[in-house]
């Protein structure tokens, strides 16, 4: 593949490959190819929210009002979530979109990165600017505390490496192996996978069950967006898992990492138990109804029981019923419209068009 923004070849990208083709030129939207892709890109953009359609001025006011080990839990969660999602639209950005060659998936790439970037990642500083705390020394914390970084590092390191084989591909370094990328690629897609399939959960349901207890309403309103969001991002990973590690191409690739794939998701298991004992001490009492050290050790086996199944990998833990069903909610859709800045808003751009417009309609028009 030629990694140069602009390739002078013709391209017939419907018979490119996703990753690693020939190249990129013109961006080929015309072409009837991966629709199941487009379907995905265009559902995406429908649900099109921004930081500003909330406001967090009562949940500062909430927090004030919580008791201090509430206060400190709820800072703890949203300092991981910060630095879940800026780990989420970097890998976006520098892993996965310099070798894409297929421009529908190019065109996914662009707004799931803009998504995490430009809604998620603002929505999160937004938090906790309104909260009554110096928000600079929680950004600042996020860097220095092991147990923040901890939890995502093995999923980091996959992201990593990739980025170094696409930088060896670009300066075309003797040392490049294209079969090594790919399978580069391959973990990193799994990485990707279990940071938004996984790492990312337990802290959403930490989130709503602030909610649950009558605190934090708009931010539970704005991360439960942000969920809905990392659902379609998970979703699109899966597919790519599944039909990458179909492909006559890729198949090697992918057998040739599985047993580091399993070491990657049983990683991620550990980090989120000992994340659970950080932010939840075991003999400590925290008055938040509906979660504890135990029932969010519960979820994420339960969570983890299905995000492997969902790619084909060996279950490591035994199936377990859901802890947490209340939480269920918050992975649907709204349908509720109220009005802006009342208290959430619930819009989303996804069906707000009205083709149904009669020659008598432009009468009316001034």
């Amino acid at each position: 593949m030629s990694n140069l923004l602009f390739s002078p070849e013709e391209i017939d990208y419907r018979n490119e490959p996703l990753f690693l083709g020939k190249g990129r030129n013109v961006a080929r939207l015309d072409l009837s190819i991966e629709q199941t892709i487009q379907s995905k890109v265009d559902r995406a953009l429908g649900l099109m929210w921004f930081k500003s359609d909330y406001s967090y001025k009562v949940d500062g006011e909430d927090y004030a009002k919580m008791e201090s080990d509430l206060q400190d839990l709820y800072l703890k969660n949203l300092k991981f979530q910060t630095l879940a999602d800026s780990i989420a639209g970097r890998s976006i950005a520098e892993v996965f979109a310099p070798v894409t060659t297929n421009p529908q998936l190019e065109t996914w790439w662009a707004q799931h990165s803009f998504y995490e970037t430009v809604v998620h990642s603002p929505t999160y500083a937004e938090i906790v600017k309104a909260l009554p705390v110096d928000a600079q020394a929680v950004f600042d914390d996020i860097i220095v505390n092991e147990n923040i970084t901890r939890r995502a590092r093995e999923v980091i390191s996959a992201f990593e490496e990739t980025v170094k084989w696409n930088a060896m591909l670009s300066i075309d370094d003797d040392r490049y192996d294209e079969h090594e990328h790919m399978k580069s690629i391959a973990k990193s897609l799994y990485a990707l996978h279990i940071l938004e399939g996984g790492l990312f959960k337990s802290s959403f349901i930490t989130s709503f069950s602030y909610n649950e207890n009558g605190y934090m309403e708009s931010s539970s309103k704005a991360i439960e967006k942000i969920q809905l969001d990392e659902i379609q991002h998970q979703q699109m990973s899966e597919y790519l898992i599944k039909r990458l590690s179909k492909d006559a191409k890729w198949s090697a690739a992918f057998n040739e990492i599985k047993e580091d794939v399993v070491e990657l998701y049983k990683s991620a298991h550990e980090a989120d138990y000992l994340w659970i004992d950080y932010v939840f001490p075991e003999g400590k009492f925290i008055n938040l109804l509906g979660i504890n050290n135990a029932i969010l050790k519960k979820y994420v086996d339960y969570n983890m029981y299905n995000i492997t199944t969902n790619v084909g990998i060996e279950p490591f833990i035994e199936k377990t019923k859901n802890p947490c069903v209340w939480a269920n909610k918050y992975q649907k859709l709204s349908n509720t419209q109220v009005a802006m800045k009342e208290t959430d808003s619930s819009n989303y751009l996804l069906g707000s068009l009205d083709t149904h417009i009669t020659h008598e309609d432009y009468q009316n028009f001034k």
